[in-house]
């Protein structure tokens, strides 16, 4: 039982689950998620630690990029 002043719909909304893709960069490895149609970092996999001290790669930037054989 569920004790609460939220209606069923807000408690048991469905989320949706956010598609991430990774992308290799010379000895860097970005997590990246697509949100209205931009990629955002999510995650910076590096052995360089001043890779993380970097403001380009802070979690929550966006990135731009293009997609090979597609001109975009």
């Amino acid at each position: 039982m569920l004790y609460t002043i939220y209606p069923a719909e807000v408690i048991f909304q469905a989320r949706e689950e956010p598609h991430y893709f990774t992308v290799n960069l010379g000895p860097r490895t970005f997590v990246l998620e697509m949100t209205d149609g931009q990629a955002r970092l999510v995650r910076l996999i590096s052995s360089d630690p001043t890779d993380y001290l970097d403001p380009r790669w802070q979690p929550g930037t966006t990135v731009g990029f293009t997609i090979p054989g597609t001109g975009t």
